[in-house]
């Protein structure tokens, strides 16, 4: 392992990301100072750390100058006021003090859909070729955050570095991220238009980011996806044009274009070419959370996050028809995340949906409401409750779906889910045998 080049750092702006870093950072030494102009931040996790100092509703200017470094934020603009206090008073920023990025080849994944599938598959290719690497990614993607993956990076040095970023961080990684060699930009979704404003808008930060790869930028060239191309002033290499046979155990065609993707990306920077290394995916089994199937005599289970209505039309396409859907709730206020969902479960046959807070209660009746007005019978189901029933569904023969909202709650299910069918399925082999 190798040293760092500082052993203190200032972290500013405490969402996911912030905090998440300054946990981890904690935890491999650092001594964190960490603040957020907000107050009600839930820094409890933060609080019990001897290495970490946090303040709310206020941003210490002396304290970040006596930090070796400093660490926005990705949610904080270029322009913000403590940037500018910042820069002027000369501390370093965290991304301008790595060395790493000299030497290891970067790759960067975003897109509004199988992000961390792709990310996983380079990963998983990598190691079959015996190539050190670091993984990681932006903390609310369930990774331990950028600045994480910057530090472990700068320690251990690796030949490869590997980071799924959100797509509402884009502009943080065209201006201040370090510099990439290889970016994968998978699809144009309907996710995080709030935020975005428009599907151009979102079109035009992903041309960004793609052109800023030193190397080269991996796109979905056809269909809507053709607006990011439009706006790079660079030629992207084209995932979805990719003449290779992608031979994996999983259905669905969007598992298949996520593995042309993270192809094209190993080959880039490894000189093998895809079709050897398609070889390599032949095992590959998915990721705990993303959508995986499960069959019970004439019955079956579909799971996994869906949380926005491209990923839902694409699960409905490759995995339909179902019978009946649970469904993990949004965050308040995350109204794109339930608007046409009702609509688009209808046109696909569902006759019924329950209904858990996947992430949040306050928004059951909000989906519930969606549904209802789409013509969709539609009632609430307690979370732990939902592996039981599902199973209880499929075992009568009926096509079942648990999808939405909600990572750690639909991966838990699926846990119990797939726990429950390994024992069914070795009772049955034992009543055979």
């Amino acid at each position: 392992m190798n040293e760092l080049p500082f052993d203190s750092i200032a972290i500013i702006g405490l969402g996911v990301e912030g905090r998440t870093c300054a946990m981890k950072l904690a935890e491999l030494g650092l001594k964190i100072y960490a603040s957020d102009i907000r107050e009600d931040v839930d820094v409890s996790s933060l609080e019990r750390l001897p290495n970490v100092e946090v303040e709310l509703g206020h941003h210490d200017l002396d304290r970040i100058c006596e930090c070796d470094t400093v660490y926005f934020s990705p949610s904080i603009p270029n322009d913000a006021e403590i940037v500018r206090e910042v820069r002027n008073v000369g501390v370093p920023p965290l991304e301008e003090l790595l060395t790493w990025p000299d030497s290891s080849e970067f790759v960067v994944v975003s897109g509004t859909n199988g992000k961390t599938t792709t990310v996983h598959m380079i990963n998983y290719l990598l190691d079959k070729l015996g190539i050190d690497r670091e993984v990681g990614g932006n903390a609310g993607g369930g990774f331990d955050g950028y600045a994480t993956l910057y530090v472990r990076a700068e320690l251990a040095r690796p030949k490869v570095v590997v980071c799924e970023v959100c797509d509402m961080t884009l502009d943080y990684f065209s201006d201040r991220a370090p510099r990439y060699d290889v970016a994968v930009f998978l699809n144009l979704g309907l996710d995080h238009l709030d935020y975005h404003g428009s599907i151009e808008r979102y079109a035009a930060r992903a041309a960004r980011f793609c052109d800023r790869a030193r190397e080269t930028a991996i796109v979905k060239c056809d269909g809507e996806e053709r607006k990011v191309v439009e706006r790079m002033e660079g030629t992207p290499r084209c995932y979805d044009r990719l003449d290779v046979e992608v031979d994996i155990p999983l259905r669905g065609e969007f598992y298949r274009l996520d593995a042309k993707a993270a192809l094209l990306a190993v080959a880039e920077i490894t000189g093998e070419s895809p079709e050897e290394l398609a070889q390599l995916l032949s095992d590959f089994t998915g990721v705990p959370g993303r959508i995986m199937e499960y069959r019970l005599g004439e019955g079956r289970l579909v799971i996994g996050k869906t949380d926005n209505l491209s990923a839902l039309r694409a699960v409905l396409k490759d995995y339909g028809p179902l019978d009946v859907v649970f469904w993990g709730t949004p965050r308040p206020g995350e109204d794109y995340r339930i608007e046409g969902i009702g609509r688009a479960l209808r046109e696909a046959g569902v006759e019924r949906v329950y209904v858990f807070p996947g992430l949040s209660e306050e928004t059951v009746d909000d989906v519930i409401e969606e549904l209802a007005s789409s013509g969709i019978e539609a009632s609430r189901v307690e979370t732990s409750e939902v592996a039981s029933k599902a199973l209880k569904l499929a075992r009568r023969g009926r096509a079942v779906g648990v999808l939405g909202n909600g990572q750690s709650a639909i991966t838990s299910i699926q846990h119990d889910i797939e726990h429950a069918v390994r024992f069914l399925t070795a009772g049955s082999e034992r009543s055979r045998g």
